[in-house]
């Protein structure tokens, strides 16, 4: 069989020659919000015709496992997961070639970061960046700092010694934690635990380690971790 007959036969079986992946792009990055708003997400489609997919959102907040939330067939028919209301609406632009999920009367529970994706039968994923949906209060919980010092059995020998930062009481779980000593930010020897929800489910904690040599440590006035969260308009520190 020759190279016409093959392209004759997989155009009758309706199969693409496009060898180009599917991509999806989603921007931004974070949509901020009020309760009550509106907030139309996109999802960009290169390579696929948007009209042929069945696109599937899911969300995820930090420290938990991703939720399902609706997937849209190409024949228009709407699959939403049990918890997922008729506030959230999906629909595609043939034109501009996207995908979109829009959210009617945005609620505090709403506020998440989302994901457009397709899962092929035959295994390949195809993903989008993600948006978070920054929903705006004025009560949020401001994150406390304590930065402990090294542990005293690191402190009489000359290796390494290692401090640590608890930065706890914060929600949303977004949170951004950076280290200084005498004002001046550092970047190296810093390891941070992913963020995770308290005991009591209400509230995020994160945990961030600065390892450096213990003539550093004592060489140094001062030591500090940065917590940059949404609920201060300036940073939470704590020093050590």
């Amino acid at each position: 069989m020759n190279y016409l007959q093959i392209l004759c036969a997989v155009l009758l079986l309706g199969v693409s020659v496009n060898a180009d992946p599917t991509i999806f792009s989603q921007s931004p990055s974070v949509i901020p919000v009020t309760p009550g708003q509106t907030v139309t997400l996109e999802c960009a489609v290169k390579n696929e015709n948007v009209s042929r997919i069945s696109m599937r959102w899911i969300r995820q907040s930090p420290g938990k496992a991703p939720e399902g939330v609706l997937r849209y067939m190409a024949d228009n028919k709407i699959y939403r997961a049990p918890a997922i209301s008729d506030r959230f609406v999906p629909s595609r632009d043939t034109v501009r070639s996207y995908h979109l999920l829009t959210i009617n009367n945005v609620q505090a529970s709403d506020d998440s970061k989302y994901y457009c994706f397709v899962y092929y039968s035959d295994g390949p994923q195809a993903w989008g960046e993600g948006t978070r949906v920054q929903v705006l209060r004025s009560d949020l919980p401001r994150p406390s700092v304590q930065v402990l010092p090294p542990p005293q059995e690191q402190l009489s020998g000359s290796g390494q010694v290692t401090l640590s930062c608890l930065v706890s009481g914060f929600f949303p779980g977004y949170i951004d934690i950076q280290w200084s000593v005498d004002g001046q930010r550092l970047t190296d020897n810093i390891q941070s635990s992913p963020v995770s929800l308290d005991s009591s489910g209400n509230s995020y904690l994160a945990i961030s380690y600065l390892k450096l040599p213990a003539a550093d440590w004592k060489s140094h006035a001062r030591y500090s971790c940065v917590a940059t969260h949404e609920s201060s308009k300036v940073p939470v520190i704590g020093s050590v």
